[in-house]
């Protein structure tokens, strides 16, 4: 029995908020610690409330930049497209563009990029960033880490004003015995 439960493993059913938590904690940590790390959905592991990575896990290509072709350490336009498939693997259970990852966008540069399902699709603009083939073109770390900490606290007021709603509108829907009751009991 596994003792560490990774992306792998709950791929496809996390929620919006779970998957800004991880692109801000992966960000973060990568800002801190620099480059030396693979990203693959086995790498990033659940550890209680926290996303972490873990060294030593070899490369997928279905993870890989499509600009990058052999297992030479990352830069880190290729780790921020790396974190975006990972994110989007996450979110969907499916690789990106369809199942072969950046391999299929190197041999087709115009692809259109990936979009999320219903629930999720304000992740589709920064995964998008993310993912762009043009390395130039994709947002930095640091500006993933930012965009994933504004969404991760935009998901939070979504879910609190939800509740709120809910129970002004369960007030509002609270009745008295009489107004329950429609008919009058009558004595027979």
């Amino acid at each position: 029995m596994k003792d560490k439960v990774t992306i792998r493993d709950i791929a496809g059913f996390c929620p919006e908020e779970a998957v800004w938590k991880m692109m801000a904690d992966v960000s973060a940590f990568l800002l801190k610690e620099g480059a030396g790390y693979v990203l693959t959905p086995d790498a990033i592991v659940v550890d209680g409330r926290m996303f972490m990575v873990e060294k030593g896990n070899e490369a997928q290509n279905e993870f890989l930049a499509p600009e990058q072709h052999d297992n030479r350490p990352a830069d880190g336009n290729q780790m921020v497209w790396s974190l975006g498939a990972v994110a989007y693997y996450a979110a969907t259970g499916h690789v990106v563009f369809g199942g072969h990852g950046g391999s299929y966008q190197c041999e087709h540069p115009s692809v259109a990029l990936p979009t999320l399902p219903k629930g999720l699709q304000s992740l589709t603009p920064v995964l998008q960033k993310c993912l762009s083939y043009t390395p130039d073109e994709r947002i930095s770390m640091m500006e993933l880490n930012a965009l994933s900490l504004k969404g991760l606290a935009a998901c939070g007021q979504r879910q609190r004003k939800k509740c709120v709603e809910i129970a002004k509108e369960q007030k509002k829907t609270v009745k008295t015995i009489g107004e329950k009751w429609p008919e009058e009991m009558i004595e027979q």
